[in-house]
């Protein structure tokens, strides 16, 4: 049988494209191929862990951010951590590996993923700001073939569609995955469908106790993905509200995208107390048509000016990776861990060269389709960016007393950006990332915990109108700290509290009409989670987390814009629980809260989005039929219907948060 090990190591290696085919410019007839050789696989193939009893709410070990399957729960994801994106921070890992993520993973190869800050982020050896977001694969099945599906369906918009997957042994020491979507649809409110497929593979070798060899690919075409407008209010004010199940883009308005992702994880352990992990990926994400469709000057009415700014193609890869040697070592009480790593990232970026036709007066929230127009293209910009980070840290581990760690990395950054097939300008970095970080067991159910980072991040490039537009921004140092406790209230029911504070520069126009930093933009907040059993027959995941986003520098000293970050909800609460008595004879009921207080709407503070509260109610049933495992699911989100805006707060783009959605889904594993 496929013996199943615990994983401990991994070299990653590019899988290369095996020709253009796997970038999936497909033409009908390669489709439906892939769709054939897709069924074969499931047939004959097997997939990786079990879907039906698949429950976030039962797997979260915090409430900071935990996804199982098609199951999320959480104050977290990888595009928003305290306030800012750790995917845009490169804090996306894979297995444990840097990952330098541009194109979507989906279900197909993301069996889950878990956000990691404060306390959780402590067991990686080069922690950084605004947490890490770690996916796990889907692996194997270890001793029999396994076949699993998943239909859902959500009514009035979102996603309907079919996920299968089969995985099992090979050979004693080999294992397969096989999953994708063969069918899947969504409707974005009235507009037409949207189109989805994917395929995920991947195959497991352990030859040896010593060598884990995991290779992966995954491809997902997106077609007739129907684009939600942008409005930018004339004033001070909200847009009004709107009947949100209507249609008011453009039908012919669609985006159209490739996106491939590969690589290939290998674990060794060439010593007893050594361990070798590495990775090597590529992530590509290939768009052929892209519009954007904006409302400007919106009157208190909800009349603007309808314009759609279209695209050239646009596309982004990335080959990213990390080595990372690990030593471990035990004298008496003390275990000493060294981490000897290096991480890099090649991106090829060319985007840009849109132009904007402009329709007229326009209602929003009313269908008015437009004839297609004629487009010409400007020329794209080019961005390329090389980065390479290798490190060192040491950590310490005191037995029932506390463990500590220090880490040190070199980053070595450069980036040219301009015009395709023009000279570009280049900008270079080369900054000290330190890292520290602490916990001191008060007692076996009480830890307190404190940790520093310092990260490097990109922040884009001069603004079109600024003295110096279309330069490339120099990339900039981050720091973090965080402290806080974990405690068990009792056997099950564990509680954390932490205080942040993350420090980023802040980019703006100074008195020269150079677009530069000007000043600081720093997150100070304390964030909550409850997570466990209370009492036997309910769980909880409870998380809160207040952030006070402040301003400071030139352009707030001049009174240009305000001292508070537009666009960011000072409180946001989660709170999922799970209602599962013996009188209910394996139904399990759910309810769902989640909470933003109103953020403000502008660069100059002078009005507000409002609070908005949603709840959802459902219910889930897992349940035996012979052998077969089945689990069936209905929930029902913003039962009350709520409306509140979402805004952008550099923009002042606005769009309107999702209406009462109900979802339906039958898993089962065979």
């Amino acid at each position: 049988m496929y013996a199943s090990r615990d994983l401990f190591v991994g070299l990653e290696v590019h899988l290369p494209y095996l020709g253009d085919h796997l970038k999936i410019r497909c033409s009908r007839f390669w489709r439906a191929a892939m769709l054939a050789s897709t069924a074969s696989c499931l047939l004959v193939a097997g997939a990786s862990a079990q879907t039906a009893d698949d429950n976030a709410v039962a797997a979260a070990n915090d409430a900071f951010g935990t996804r199982v399957g098609n199951d999320n729960v959480g104050l977290y994801n990888a595009n928003s951590a305290r306030g800012f994106n750790p995917q845009s921070a490169g804090n996306v890992r894979i297995e444990g590996l840097y990952f330098d993520q541009q194109a979507f993973l989906g279900r197909a190869m993301m069996r889950g993923s878990t956000m990691r800050v404060g306390l959780s982020a402590q067991s990686y050896p080069f922690v950084a700001p605004t947490g890490i977001s770690d996916i796990s694969l889907p692996m194997p099945s270890e001793n029999r073939t396994v076949f699993t599906g998943n239909l859902e369906m959500s009514r009035p918009t979102g996603p309907n569609n079919l996920f299968v997957t089969a995985s099992g042994p090979i050979t004693d020491d080999l294992g397969f995955y096989v999953g994708g979507f063969p069918a899947a649809a969504s409707r974005a409110q009235a507009g037409g469908p949207l189109n989805r497929w994917n395929l995920g593979v991947l195959a497991r070798w352990r030859p040896t106790d010593a060598i884990d060899v995991i290779p992966f690919h995954y491809i997902q075409r997106t077609d007739n993905d129907e684009v939600v407008p942008f409005i930018y209010t004339a004033g001070d004010y909200l847009p009004p509200k709107f009947d949100r199940s209507v249609f008011f883009s453009q039908q012919w308005a669609d985006r159209n995208q490739d996106e491939v992702s590969s690589g290939l994880i290998v674990r060794v352990r060439p010593f007893d107390n050594w361990i070798v992990r590495g990775g090597v990926f590529s992530s590509e994400l290939d768009r052929s048509t892209n519009y954007v469709v904006n409302y400007r000057g919106v009157q208190a009415n909800g009349t603007g000016t309808l314009s759609v700014l279209k695209y050239p193609s646009h596309r982004t890869l990335s080959y990213s990776g990390e080595v990372r040697a690990t030593g471990v070592y035990t004298t008496g009480q003390f275990r000493h861990t060294i981490d000897l790593a290096v991480r890099g990232r090649d991106v090829t970026r060319t985007f840009g060269g849109g132009t904007s036709v402009s329709f007229g007066t326009s209602q929003i929230g009313a269908n008015n389709p437009q004839p297609y127009p004629r487009y010409t293209y400007g020329v794209r910009d080019k961005d390329v960016v090389k980065q390479y980070t290798p490190g060192v840290s040491y950590g310490l581990q005191w037995a029932n007393i506390g463990e500590a760690s220090v880490g040190v990395q070199r980053s070595y950054y450069d980036r040219s950006f301009g015009k395709e097939n023009a000279v570009a300008n280049s900008t270079r970095s080369e900054p000290w990332l330190l890292n520290a970080t602490a916990a001191y067991y008060v007692s076996r159910d009480f830890v307190v915990y404190g940790s520093y980072a310092r990260g490097i991040e990109e922040f884009g490039t001069a603004p079109d109108g600024t003295a110096n537009a279309g330069e490339p921004l120099q990339a900039r140092v981050t720091s973090q700290v965080d402290a806080g406790i974990r405690y068990a209230i009792m056997p099950g029911l564990n509680l954390m509290v932490g205080a942040f504070e993350i420090k980023k520069p802040y980019y703006d126009r100074d008195a020269a009409n150079l677009y530069t930093v000007v000043g600081d933009l720093k997150h100070t907040g304390v964030e909550f989670s409850l997570t466990g059993k209370p009492i036997p027959s309910v769980t909880l995941v409870a998380g809160a987390v207040y952030i006070n986003g402040k301003v400071s520098g030139l352009t707030v000293a001049n009174g240009t814009i305000g001292s508070i970050e537009p666009g960011l909800p000072p409180l946001t609460i989660r709170l999922n629980a799970q209602y599962a008595p013996q009188w209910m004879h394996g139904v399990i009921g759910e309810f769902q809260m989640n909470s933003e207080t109103g953020s403000d709407a502008n660069r100059t503070n002078t009005f507000k989005v409002p609070t908005l509260t949603t709840f959802g109610l459902g219910a889930r049933y897992p349940f035996n039929v012979g052998s077969t495992r089945l689990a069936a699911r209905l929930f029902v989100d913003n039962v009350f219907n709520a409306w509140s805006w979402t805004v952008d707060g550099n923009s002042g783009r606005f769009s309107p948060n999702g209406h009462r959605t109900y979802m339906v889904r039958l898993s089962g594993d065979f």
